[in-house]
């Protein structure tokens, strides 16, 4: 929306950006935070034998936790990887100083600076090969990360104010920059499967993915993703997990009936999707990963039957580059190739989604254990 609106005026250049500096600066004002309110409150997370640490100035962005739950860890071995520093200005009673490319740019209808952030909210001028720097209007985060010595700051103005998405799929800019480096891309995809061997699920919002794999909940399969997770195409295909949520259209709990005891946002369906924490449910339906034995396209028939038919490979890199890429802050070359790298090795299908549900988990698992 932010890069539809033509400025009226033209951009005037952001003077001497300095992302180094900038990340010293904001870290400098968490210290201070941190301080004024005691201290910091310390969690580790080892996530697939990355140590992670979060590091809260004051308890209120604990709320983005849980989804993480499954990977923390009371007394970890060992330093860091990375440090993500976060704190918010409602609950600690601070503001934030002005970012330096405030003032330059023109100032959009949405609040935003036309010409100064990217279309996916990359801060023009503070993006270099070791600092990324985005800010997402939609739920009022800065995220930085310094790639070189695993370090970053999330912050926002409130944290009860958060928008669902930053609760089920939290730090996700941050998350997805980090991990690249470390040979892990980020995807927007479910994922489901045995132990043994399993599918990534792909498409656009809407497409059946995450019915789909919440269904396979309610089967003898195991689930690693309905929306977001890792792939890695080296040395073979995997799918793993990130996050331990699921979540589905309020207008579809209906097909999910055995997960509606354990809606965890039932006071606002009206306006959210359906939110679960499925570590604290299902431990046993979640996957730490899988082998990936195909790439399925989920596409609703009408029809009673669910069936497999054969898709392009290509179309299966473009629904997973379409649905990944573009709503990822820094996603470049790098991650296309890799996301290439692991669709060269699978096959692709077309899931006919019928409306016998009880059909879908079978499909899959006939499938994959062929």
């Amino acid at each position: 929306m932010l890069n539809s609106i033509k400025p009226t005026a033209s951009v005037e250049p952001i003077q001497h950006p300095d992302p180094v500096g900038f990340l010293a600066d904001t870290y400098e004002f968490f210290q201070h935070v941190s301080q004024k309110v005691g201290g910091a409150l310390n969690q580790f997370y080892n996530v697939h034998g990355h140590l992670i640490q979060l590091s809260f100035a004051g308890p209120a962005l604990t709320r983005i936790t849980p989804a993480l739950a499954h990977w923390a860890v009371e007394k970890p071995a060992g330093r860091p990887a990375l440090t993500i520093h976060l704190w918010d200005d409602a609950s600690t009673g601070t503001k934030m100083p002005p970012p330096p490319w405030l003032g330059y740019g023109v100032r959009a209808s949405n609040g935003g600076l036309q010409g100064v952030y990217g279309k996916r909210g990359e801060v023009r001028g503070f993006n270099t090969d070791r600092i990324r720097t985005i800010f997402q209007w939609g739920s009022n985060v800065l995220s930085i990360v310094d790639i070189q010595h695993g370090q970053a700051i999330f912050w926002t103005r409130d944290a009860a104010q958060l928008p669902q998405w930053e609760i089920g799929s939290p730090l996700r800019n941050i998350l997805h920059l980090w991990l690249h480096e470390q040979g892990l891309q980020y995807v927007h995809a479910g994922a489901v499967g045995t132990p043994a061997g399993g599918v990534l699920l792909v498409g656009k919002g809407g497409s059946g993915k995450s019915t789909t794999a919440l269904t396979c909940l309610n089967s003898d399969l195991v689930y690693v993703s309905d929306d977001y997770c890792l792939v890695s195409p080296d040395p073979a295909p995997m799918a793993l997990n990130l996050y331990n949520t699921g979540k589905v259209r309020a207008d579809n709990i209906h097909r999910v009936p055995h997960l509606a005891p354990v809606i965890s946002n039932v006071d606002k369906l009206d306006q959210d999707k359906a939110l679960f924490f499925l570590h604290r449910f299902m431990p046993g339906k979640l996957a730490t990963g899988f082998p990936l034995k195909a790439i399925l396209i989920p596409r609703v028939t009408g029809r009673v039957d669910t069936t497999l038919t054969p898709a392009p490979a290509m179309t299966g890199l473009s629904a997973l580059t379409l649905s990944t890429v573009h709503q990822l802050p820094g996603a470049g070359p790098a991650a296309l190739q890799l996301i290439k790298r692991l669709t060269d090795q699978l096959p692709c299908y077309y899931l006919e989604l019928g409306t016998d549900l009880a059909q879908i988990p079978r499909v899959i698992k006939a499938m994959v254990i062929d």
